[in-house]
């Protein structure tokens, strides 16, 4: 079997990462829309410790990093096609590879979705779909072209763009919330937090990508350890953001927020008027996120099927993405549809995603690798 190391030409001469690029890449394809929903889903479940099921969520998303760094680093330089093969058989890595592929179009079609749904509520309400959608495809199809060394080093630059006004936002927020809409803590059965957390699962994806940078890394020997830094950032992020949600609007009333987080940045009243809407500033963030998530599926989902198909140039892939990512996003009529749809699709293939396939790698490459050694 050939490993694919992705030499080709349509990349940058250097085509490596380091892990601080990879935790800035992370950052920014993980933590965003799944965030502007995620206070309602949990509250909806367990109420005031809604946060509570972020923080047992972020513990799980924490062991399932640790499982699938574990498969990456046991074969470096890598593609996750590769390594399937090894491990299952090809067959099952072709399999595997266009459920992984399946999974990142569908996730870049609900970004698309919800980004222009935002869009078109806050900024610009007459402005159709399809605008949008092309628009931001485009930007992403170009990015996702260029190769990953230059993706992170564009994330090194825009995450900074995205952390200080979400920081300073929410600092703001601060002075305006009622602490006492999150007691008593642990008030809500634990069963009800446990389900809460499974929702908030769902917000970390995207992580299932470290299974497929293996062959972009420079050096993967920390990859366990910087990545887990990414992940306990990322949580306790979506921690505090949910908690200061919940604490602004109380529990019963967040369950009727379709967005309480963007909500809530559109009330906040920051000091002298420094900003008229300060709803556009945030906007800054939602564009970067959804730029982010979209221009990752395109590039690893083009990867996935050029090795697949094991011919030509991933940039062809990318431009055979676009129709299909935007008519995906397109197709649902209202917003009901599209979390009906979306969620059930993207969860079913979520659990498969970054639970199953990861833990059937790691065990049947555990016993394999313990079968060697004991020969």
């Amino acid at each position: 079997m050939t490993e694919t190391i992705y030499k080709d030409d349509s990349f940058s001469l250097n085509n490596k990462i380091s892990l601080r690029q990879l935790q800035a890449l992370l950052f920014l394809e993980i933590f965003g829309f799944g965030v502007t929903a995620l206070p309602r889903r949990v509250a909806e479940h367990a109420g005031q410790d809604g946060w509570v099921g972020v923080l047992l969520a972020t513990g799980f998303i924490i062991i399932m990093t640790a499982v699938m760094t574990h498969v990456t680093k046991l074969f470096p330089q890598t593609s996750f096609y590769d390594i399937v093969g090894k491990i299952l058989g090809r067959p099952l890595g072709a399999l595997i590879s266009l459920l992984f592929c399946l999974r990142l179009v569908l996730l870049a079609a609900f970004n698309l979705r919800i980004f222009a749904e935002i869009t078109r509520q806050t900024m610009l309400p007459t402005t159709p779909f399809a605008v949008v959608f092309v628009s931001m495809l485009m930007i992403a199809a170009y990015g996702a072209a260029k190769g990953i060394e230059s993706r992170a080093r564009v994330a090194e630059v825009l995450i900074l763009v995205v952390l200080l006004p979400l920081i300073f936002v929410f600092g703001i927020s601060g002075r305006d919330i009622d602490f006492s809409n999150l007691m008593p803590v642990m008030a809500a059965p634990f069963e009800s937090i446990l389900a809460g957390s499974f929702s908030a699962f769902f917000a970390f994806s995207g992580i299932e990508v470290l299974l497929l940078v293996g062959p972009f890394l420079a050096r993967p020997k920390h990859l366990t350890k910087s990545s887990t830094q990414a992940i306990v950032t990322i949580g306790i992020f979506m921690a505090v953001i949910t908690a200061v949600t919940i604490a602004r609007f109380g529990p019963a009333n967040i369950v009727h927020q379709m967005w309480p987080v963007l909500k809530m940045m559109d009330t906040i009243s920051l000091p002298g008027s420094i900003i008229d809407r300060q709803g556009a500033l945030i906007m800054t963030f939602w564009i970067i996120s959804a730029y982010a998530t979209i221009n990752a599926a395109l590039f690893f989902s083009s990867l996935l099927l050029k090795d697949v198909v094991t011919r030509g140039k991933h940039s062809w892939y990318i431009l055979g993405l676009i129709p299909i990512i935007a008519l995906v996003a397109h197709w649902p009529t209202h917003m009901a549809d599209v979390y009906t749809y979306f969620n059930l699709a993207n969860r079913t293939l979520g659990v498969a995603t970054m639970i199953v396939v990861p833990l059937v790698l790691f065990a049947v490459a555990s016993i394999r690798r313990m079968g060697r050694g004991q020969a």
